[in-house]
């Protein structure tokens, strides 16, 4: 019982702890439902962001203490990488599968439209790619990609020959 968030955090830090004993590699698919509607963040999430932002409409706050909550359950899982040795050997994906939905207080800035929409505010996401060692800290990229694209990616990256043909790069 608790917060899915909480829950989706905790599910996967200790699938990563357990996985510590293990010399294969793994496969995490962590697929939060924040900050998809209903907008419920915890409580003292959303008085934080009250607290600290001014002038914020309710419904604003709610949606920027779900996402804040979703990231700090990522920095959960990301420490327990650390804690268990594999950080270093752990390639981390962070992407979303669409623009923020404008009803229920997203803000695409600058981009026209956002979730559900063809322009794009809707299909231009954030993305983050964390690899030690291999990636350098802070490196930006102006190179566009698909989330089609991640299964090839990573199929290459393991050495995996997939028998079909596969609609990505």
């Amino acid at each position: 019982v608790g917060h899915a968030t909480d829950l989706f955090s905790q599910w996967a830090s200790d699938y990563v702890q357990e996985r510590a004993d293990f010399e294969d590699p793994f496969f995490l698919y962590l697929a939060y439902n924040a900050p998809h509607t209903p907008i419920q963040p915890p409580d003292a999430w959303f008085q934080r962001v009250k607290a600290r932002e001014s002038g914020i409409t309710d419904q604003r706050a709610k949606l920027v203490a779900l996402i804040e909550h979703m990231d700090s359950g990522i920095g959960q899982v990301l420490a327990s990488l650390e804690h268990s040795d594999q950080r270093q050997d752990t390639l981390v994906f962070f992407t979303s599968d669409n623009g923020g939905q404008l009803g229920v207080g997203a803000n695409c800035g600058f981009h026209r439209g956002g979730k559900q929409d063809m322009y794009e505010g809707g299909i231009i996401v954030p993305a983050c790619v964390v690899w030690p060692g291999r990636i350098e800290a802070g490196a930006r990229t102006d190179l566009l990609s698909m989330s089609m694209d991640l299964f090839p990616t990573l199929c290459e990256l393991a050495s995996v020959h997939p028998t079909r043909a596969i609609d990505g790069v």
